[in-house]
């Protein structure tokens, strides 16, 4: 190892945005803001963390939306890219790498498939896919819709989200085309470059027998996977959108955005942590949907392509946030953007709710209503209660024991809650609603200083870091001057009316 070469205690990965369209309070809640409070939290315990993440505008559904909206689908991916990574500034979301696929990247990608593939381990196989006679083209995973065959839900020709697992044209029912379900479609095989996941079955069985930082249900999956033969999965696909193979053996074939996704990641992770340097943890946050990707696919090719050192440390899957109790919809309307919602409430305050409310191990829900009635009642008052019997004189210069005890359940509960081995938000969010509810009982008391509460707020501010990031800094400095705001200092509501794309529709 070369002791002069560095790299960060985690790689914390983003899943990379589809850029036809923002980033909505579900995308938050989930996966973005799991990861930025998990990375604040290690930063706070004096960890190095490196947060990495793409925009993946080679997925279909970027071409997809761009057809329906008759637009380029460059331009459009460019339109929201820009989009996300400012809505991701304005939740004060830790972002160190975030780039968008260029010639560098795509070469990479490229040129390790095309490596296996002489080294025999991809192999050239034949593979359903659908064909549109009327156009004369391969329809892609977002051109084909219809029900899975494994839990009958909605889903596209790839993956069903709702449980995971991959689809294919030869076990799609009901299929038609996404954007002209009129239109006649056929089934028709074509020879891709496939990863036979079967062959891997040992290795991955061997991966996923540790269980550091896995959430249940990611298990079930890849329990469930490795309990019947894994099928071939194509790592290059018919069609025009989307990184060329640009090999004789693969005409008019370009990579499948699915396989590119960790090795867009891996062309990241390379530049802060280069062979030689001190081990890195890589921490892979991602929606539940994306679990068969992450879980079998990737870590069967980061094996097959010795990138071992890459594999995940831990997994951070979500379930999904629902809106009134509804699954988040695009094409029905049925959505709040992210960055709409911060015109009219504090980015903090959202974040806090979201926690609150999370999708980590179960499916969450945002209310609107249930957020303003919430936040007023279980934070903003209980904080305001605090502030206006705070006492004038300080006549203690030693906490009592009282105090430090209190400080002491502060500074644990929640920082317990956001380490990799019981993350949990909600639990990290309703203890910091307890911290507020002790110190209150300890002004009952009637024998608290004002330097004990000085001391016990500063605690508490520092514990919601992670959480409320500008609102704690915002009360540490007020504190520092013997200043005890009535409200929590969270910064006031942006109301920049700045223009920006409103016609995404998925």
């Amino acid at each position: 190892m070369n002791a002069s070469l560095t790299s960060p205690d985690f790689i914390v990965t983003l899943p990379p945005p589809t850029p036809n369209g923002g980033l909505h309070i579900g995308h938050m809640a989930g996966p973005f803001l799991a990861a930025d409070i998990f990375s604040k939290a290690a930063q706070a315990r004096g960890q190095t963390v490196h947060v990495l993440s793409y925009s993946d505008t080679n997925q279909s559904y970027v071409r997809a939306t761009a057809e329906k909206q008759n637009r380029d689908p460059k331009e459009l991916a460019s339109v929201w890219t820009q989009d996300i990574l400012e809505t991701l500034k304005l939740y004060d979301c830790q972002v160190d790498d975030y780039f968008e696929p260029h010639p560098a990247s795509n070469g990479f990608v490229r040129d390790t498939l095309l490596r296996l593939y002489d080294q025999g381990v991809l192999k050239k196989k034949s593979y359903p896919f659908f064909y549109l006679p009327a156009q004369d083209v391969f329809l892609d995973e977002a051109g084909v819709s219809g029900l899975c065959p494994r839990c009958l839900d909605d889903c596209k020709c790839g993956i069903c989200e709702a449980c995971g697992f991959p689809t294919r044209a030869d076990t799609l029912i009901n299929p038609r085309a996404t954007n002209d379900p009129d239109l006649e479609i056929e089934m028709r095989h074509v020879e891709v470059l496939v990863l036979e996941l079967e062959n891997c079955r040992e290795a991955l069985r061997q991966f996923h027998s540790f269980s550091d930082a896995i959430r249940p249900k990611y298990r079930w999956l890849v329990d469930d996977a490795l309990a019947d033969p894994l099928p071939d999965f194509p790592v290059t696909v018919p069609g025009s959108w989307g990184i060329a193979t640009d090999h004789p053996d693969l005409p008019g074939q370009v990579i499948n955005a699915w396989p590119e996704l960790v090795l867009d990641l891996v062309y990241g992770y390379q530049k802060v942590a280069p062979e030689g340097a001190p081990s890195t943890r890589v921490v892979n946050f991602f929606g539940y949907d994306n679990s068969y990707f992450y879980g079998i696919v990737h870590v069967a090719l980061l094996q097959a392509a010795g990138l071992q050192r890459f594999l995940p440390h831990a997994t951070m899957i979500n379930e999904f946030y629902n809106l009134e109790n509804a699954k988040f919809s695009t094409s029905r309307g049925h959505l709040i953007w992210a960055r709409d919602m911060a015109q009219n409430y504090p980015p903090d305050l959202i974040r806090f709710y979201t926690a609150l409310t999370s999708p980590g191990l179960e499916e969450g829900n945002f209310s609107e209503i249930d957020m303003r009635e919430v936040i007023q009642r279980r934070l903003l008052t209980p904080y305001q209660e605090i502030a206006a019997a705070a006492p004038i004189q300080d006549e203690t210069i030693e906490p009592s024991a009282m105090v430090r005890q209190v400080m002491q359940g502060i500074s644990t509960r929640v920082s317990e809650s956001l380490q990799l081995n019981r993350f949990n938000l909600r639990h990290a969010a309703e203890d910091a609603l307890k911290g507020l509810s002790a110190i209150n009982s300890c002004l009952a008391t009637g024998t608290l200083s004002r330097g004990e509460l000085v001391l016990l707020l500063d605690c508490w501010s520092q514990s919601i870091a992670p959480l409320m990031p500008a609102t704690a800094n915002s009360l540490r400095l007020m504190l520092v001057m013997d200043i005890i705001p009535e409200t929590l200092p969270y910064e006031p509501v942006n109301h920049d009316t700045s223009q920006r794309a409103e016609e995404a529709n998925v």
